[in-house]
């Protein structure tokens, strides 16, 4: 009798931790956006302000980020100043589709970021910024979004984890 309980408990809890999970993987993906967000504002900055190299503003602006997002801007900027890539975009590609699995972006957020770093050390000042302007209009969209997912499904998600839960254990014993 005690197994079974303690089997239940596991199961209980799995399934619950299973749907808060799946519930926070939008919130999570926002975040990481809204610290995208806050890189590329501060790259904007510097390619209209300052003119030091574009490896030196990565990784300083690598510094005062957070998380997987820093270390995109991190690795982009080494992989420009030891010169293992061939220009800013080939780095930057390199480095998202790296950073792929360690991160909550999808698909087409890689896909979005990598058509920005096309033009990125490319083209004049006011091109990058424009299509710094074209980053921070999609991830916009893409928050809003998420956040509005979030409280719609969110809920759903956390009480299903413990309703399945729950419908398991109780067929099981």
């Amino acid at each position: 009798m005690l197994i079974k309980m303690i089997g239940s408990a596991i199961v209980l809890f799995s399934c619950t931790a299973a749907g808060i999970y799946m519930a926070s993987k939008d919130k999570y993906r926002a975040e990481e956006l809204m610290e995208m967000k806050r890189g590329l504002c501060m790259l904007k900055s510097e390619i209209c302000h300052n003119s030091r190299p574009l490896y030196e503003a990565m990784i300083d602006i690598s510094q005062m980020l957070e998380d997987t997002v820093s270390e995109i801007f991190e690795d982009s900027g080494r992989m420009l100043k030891a010169r293992k890539a061939a220009s800013a975009s080939e780095a930057w590609e390199k480095t998202l589709k790296e950073s792929r699995g360690r991160t909550f972006f999808k698909k087409e957020d890689i896909d979005a970021f990598i058509s920005f770093g096309q033009a990125l050390g490319g083209i004049d000042r006011d091109g990058q910024t424009a299509n710094i302007d074209i980053a921070l209009e999609y991830i916009d969209r893409k928050s809003d979004e998420l956040i509005k997912k979030y409280a719609k499904d969110g809920r759903l998600f956390r009480s299903m984890g413990v309703m399945g839960g729950i419908l398991i254990v109780v067929v099981l014993f």
